[in-house]
C-alpha cells in the first residue's frame, strides 16, 4: 500500500475571485467545477502535476495567520526559475510577506498571502543541495 497527498483545499471567501487569483499567478487551470446544495461550490485546479481544491461553502470565520497557530502553515509552491517568478508574482502584485532568502545555499524562499489568508511558500530547492541534507537526516539552516 502506498500514498501520496492528491490536494490540498482552501475555503474562499470568493470562489471566482481566488480561481482568478491562482491562474493569474500560477498558470492554474480550472479542470472540474461542482455545484452542490444551498449554492456552495467546489472548483478543482491543476498547478503542476498537483491540484488545488477551491471551496465556497458560505459564510465562515475570518482566518488566524497560520503561521501563529497548530494546523497548517502554507502550501509549498515550486519553481524552476525563482528570480523570473518573484517578479512576475510581484508584479501582478502578489503579497509578499518579506523579501526572498536563502536558508542554505542553493534554496531561495519567499512567502505571500492569497486572498483568502492562506500562506504560499514559493521555492526553488538545488536537488543536490536538498539531497545533502537528507543525507545527513538532520541540518541547521
Amino acid at each position: 500500500m502506498s500514498f501520496s497527498i492528491e490536494h490540498i483545499a482552501i475555503r474562499c471567501r470568493d470562489i471566482e475571485a481566488s480561481v482568478d487569483y491562482y491562474s493569474r499567478m500560477f498558470g492554474a487551470k480550472v479542470i472540474l467545477r461542482r455545484n452542490l446544495d444551498n449554492s456552495r461550490r467546489i472548483v478543482f485546479l491543476r498547478i503542476g502535476e498537483s491540484m488545488l481544491e477551491l471551496m465556497h461553502m458560505g459564510p465562515a470565520s475570518e482566518p488566524v495567520d497560520s503561521r501563529e497557530h497548530y494546523g497548517v502553515h502554507h502550501i509549498g509552491i515550486k519553481t524552476d526559475d525563482f528570480e523570473s517568478a518573484y517578479q512576475d508574482l510581484k508584479a501582478k502584485g502578489a503579497d509578499f510577506l518579506g523579501e526572498p532568502f536563502e536558508p542554505t545555499p542553493g534554496i531561495r524562499l519567499a512567502f505571500l498571502r492569497d486572498p483568502n489568508g492562506a500562506v504560499i511558500e514559493l521555492a526553488k530547492r538545488d536537488p543536490k543541495v536538498f539531497q545533502e541534507a537528507m543525507n545527513k537526516g538532520t541540518v541547521n539552516w
